[in-house]
């Protein structure tokens, strides 16, 4: 099983951290040392590496469409001016490319090309057709300047053409060529600019971050490598994420909710698998289904034992926080190649629903490989992993961090801990003592 260092320095609240995961790894500390920060970013990180070559793949695909949409955009124009209608070739090119793009087809690299050329082609004979039809001056000039063609009167129109037909397909070679030199560079800089396109990313990027697989850097010389051993993460920063209520922009929750939405009726599962399943059902008195509204759309329901019908999202928190993990499970989501980052699970759980989902965190990192990142400042959800790692015999794998505040005000260090919790229990200890001044006090 691979070790990771992640590491990020000098960021927001963080001063610096170098945190271990290849089990299950604890970061606790007050609101505001940048637990979060660390989550997202290395759900930024993880996701983009591995889908940095689709990421350059869409976003060629992506340039080739909006030279389309130029086009057939002055072609509409030119068509109400004519007897001709050539709308259903564009339809039927951009559907093709469409298609391309949807199904994640890298190796058509060429085929875009050719398509796109064949598109410039016939606009070109389409422009042909419409100068040689002599429009008025007005409308010339208006579809020359909507595609960026300088004309003078005393040129001649086969020589404009020749130019713009020369200029297009020249733009399509030097996407087309892009797209093998970053697939080739790999540059971090593209890489943190495509991050930032497709997670939709509000905020700088950090200088000082990495990811270290087996001792190995992702980010080196200014290029990006592979993360050949973990392919996904998985963040969910409130149980509120499985809910229909939740910001259609939010990229953690939009990822989240469509696993959980996913039905891979093709995964069997292991007995292990089965084990905790069967656990989490117990629990939670029933099971997650996925079934379609009256508009066809897919929704989840919790169906109790008993019968009990209901959308999940009308049901309590803590049923939440352990519907994810099991409609993850169910759909072979959460497996050795997975990583689960997870604010502050304890939130909206009874006490004794805390040592249960701890319970299962411990047993998923056992049973499946899966490795957990929990960010927590609750001490019954801490002792609880702490416990239950060393009764399963996972100790060895299980880290526990606390961020402290460094000499310089509201910048924090995580302090590596190894397996000892003493020192966790003493900031919260702290917090007990500050209540205890304020009753004291009489405030």
């Amino acid at each position: 099983m691979s070790k990771y260092i992640y590491k990020l320095s000098d960021y927001h609240a963080i001063k610096k951290a170098a945190i271990s995961i290849d089990g299950i790894t604890v970061l606790s500390g007050i609101n505001g040392c940048g637990k979060s920060t660390l989550s997202k970013w290395l759900y930024y990180i993880v996701n983009g590496a591995n889908l940095y070559d689709e990421f350059i793949y869409d976003r060629y695909v992506s340039q080739i469409q909006n030279i389309f949409t130029g086009l057939n955009f002055a072609r509409r124009d030119i068509d109400k001016d004519t007897d001709h209608s050539n709308s259903l070739f564009f339809r039927e090119a951009s559907s093709k490319i469409r298609s391309l793009k949807d199904n994640g087809e890298q190796d058509k690299v060429e085929i875009i090309q050719h398509i796109a050329e064949k598109v410039i082609e016939r606009f070109c004979d389409i422009l042909y057709i419409y100068l040689k039809d002599s429009p008025s001056p007005t409308k010339r000039e208006r579809v020359f300047g909507f595609l960026g063609i300088k004309y003078n009167e005393n040129e001649n129109f086969d020589d404009v053409l020749s130019s713009f037909r020369y200029a297009e397909l020249s733009e399509i070679e030097h996407i087309k060529n892009n797209y093998y030199e970053s697939k080739r560079k790999r540059s971090m800089d593209d890489f943190l600019m495509l991050l930032h396109d497709n997670f939709d990313i509000d905020e700088t990027s950090p200088n000082n971050i990495n990811v270290e697989e087996d001792g190995v850097k992702l980010f080196q010389k200014g290029s990006v490598g592979n993360l050949y051993n973990l392919t996904k993460a998985i963040y969910v920063d409130t149980p509120m994420a499985v809910s229909e209520e939740g910001k259609d922009d939010n990229v953690f929750w939009n990822d989240l909710k469509s696993l959980m939405l996913d039905e891979n009726k093709d995964f069997a599962g292991t007995d292990a698998y089965k084990k905790i399943i069967r656990r989490i059902t117990h629990l939670m008195n029933g099971r997650v289904d996925v079934e379609k509204d009256d508009f066809g759309q897919k929704e989840l329901h919790f169906v109790s034992e008993d019968g009990l019908n209901i959308k999940l999202d009308k049901t309590a928190t803590g049923f939440k926080s352990f519907s994810y993990i099991l409609r993850l499970l169910e759909n072979g989501y959460l497996n050795e190649k997975t990583l689960l980052l997870i604010d502050e699970p304890e939130a909206h759980l009874h006490p004794q629903w805390i040592v249960e989902f701890a319970h299962i965190l411990v047993l998923l990192n056992k049973e499946t490989g899966t490795k957990i990142m929990v960010a927590s400042h609750n001490p019954n959800m801490v002792d609880a992993i702490s416990a239950i790692a060393k009764k399963e015999n996972v100790e060895d794998r299980t880290h526990f961090y606390l961020a402290e505040e460094s000499e310089q005000r509201f910048k924090y260090i995580y302090k590596d801990l190894g397996q000892d919790i003493e020192e966790i229990f003493k900031s919260f200890n702290m917090a007990y003592h500050k209540i205890e001044q304020y009753g004291s006090l009489g405030v």
